[in-house]
């Protein structure tokens, strides 16, 4: 921990925490990096800035709003020898004692550069669920790097097993925090009204609503699937709100399927709250999640939730007392769970209510941000 000369009227300060994110794009990693860089308490930790890999992204402009000091190394393609230099000199000017590492690039980046540090710092990792996704060559380079964690931070349960049990990570260096969100306020009769106006939807129109990037992962041509297979006065309106990849080849299943009217691709959006207050189910069609904050944020709205049974979801959502949970991959099972739902406005309102309740018990973020600040503590 940084501390004044020896003397008598030393003073101790307060630790510095530098992060370090592969990026500064909307995504949950993302979003997470900017939730610890604001809302840190003041009181013990000071911020000593953010360092993105790639370049600037939504969150390091809200970030510089702040007022806290980004930068990029504007990286294209996998990190050099080079980026590891310009990185060790960014350390040195800065002299953290926690590196925060978040993602696979950045850690491992973090990693090399520790071990050749003129400046010692504790490194803490939060490598997220994508390590599942990792090919062989990664998962060896990050084998052979992983010992310079000095603490792995889990955002469920799941992704703590899998770093374990999968990976070999010691147990006693990797810790569980679950990602929290704020318990907004509900919309009003009023407000959800003027969603509903302002997206153009009949007063007995259900709409589904997904989010989240437009990725292999997120299996939305599963949703788009059971969204065609839903038949007669069923039919809703459904948008999956986010940009990715896959967002033409989502756009060629819409129209093959004839759904133009039906199924709408509204891109990255800043009026989010206002899709979900117009919104009646959300849906998480997801191959695999660590702990999605979509998810958590549409619980904490009081919005009944569909979601697929994989890795952290069961964690948050308990199946038919709060949500209701599928097996990924299956538009029939997909199809099936949300006709119930849009059948019985009885068990949306019962969800809904319990899925409130499960978030502000569990899932706040005054509780995550205490998880991370415990975890810095322990690790000085």
């Amino acid at each position: 921990m940084s501390a004044a000369p020896e003397g008598r009227h030393a003073t101790i300060l307060m630790p510095k925490i530098l992060f370090i994110s592969t990026s500064t794009t909307i995504g949950g990693a993302e979003k997470t990096l900017f939730t610890l860089a604001t809302r840190l308490d003041t009181k013990q930790f000071q911020v000593a800035g953010v360092v993105s890999l790639k370049s600037p992204g939504h969150y390091a402009q809200r970030l510089n709003q702040h007022g806290i000091k980004t930068r990029s190394l504007d990286l294209v393609g996998w990190p050099s020898l080079r980026d590891a230099g310009t990185l060790a000199r960014i350390i040195q000017e800065i002299r953290p004692d926690v590196v925060h590492a978040l993602m696979y690039q950045a850690i491992q980046l973090c990693r090399l550069v520790k071990r050749r540090a003129e400046v010692p710092f504790k490194l803490v990792s939060s490598p997220r669920v994508n390590y599942r996704t990792r090919s062989f060559w990664s998962l060896l380079v990050d084998r052979w790097l992983k010992a310079a964690d000095d603490l792995l931070i889990a955002e469920s349960d799941a992704s703590r097993e899998f770093l374990t049990r999968r990976l070999g990570y010691a147990a006693d260096r990797v810790k569980t925090v679950y990602n929290g969100v704020d318990i907004p306020e509900i919309p009003s009769a009023a407000e959800r009204k003027r969603a509903r106006l302002q997206l153009g939807l009949d007063e007995n129109e259900l709409l589904l609503l997904s989010m989240g990037r437009l990725d292999a992962q997120k299996d939305h041509k599963i949703l788009i699937d059971a969204v065609a297979s839903l038949r007669g006065s069923r039919k809703p309106r459904c948008a999956i709100i986010g940009d990715g990849p896959m967002r033409d080849r989502l756009r060629a299943q819409i129209r093959q399927l004839g759904l133009q009217r039906t199924v709408q691709l509204p891109g990255e959006r800043g009026d989010v709250r206002c899709w979900l207050a117009a919104c009646d189910i959300f849906v998480l069609p997801s191959l695999w999640e660590g702990l999605p904050n979509a998810l958590l944020e549409a619980m904490a709205l009081g919005l009944p939730v569909v979601a697929s049974r994989v890795d952290g979801v069961p964690e948050a959502v308990t199946d038919g007392k709060d949500g209701l949970l599928v097996a990924p991959g299956n538009a029939a099972t997909l199809s099936v769970a949300l006709a119930k739902l849009m059948d019985d406005p009885e068990l949306r309102r019962s969800l809904s209510q319990a899925a409130r309740a499960r978030m502000a018990e569990n899932f706040t973020l005054p509780a995550m941000l205490a998880g991370y600040e415990a975890a810095y503590k322990n690790v000085i």
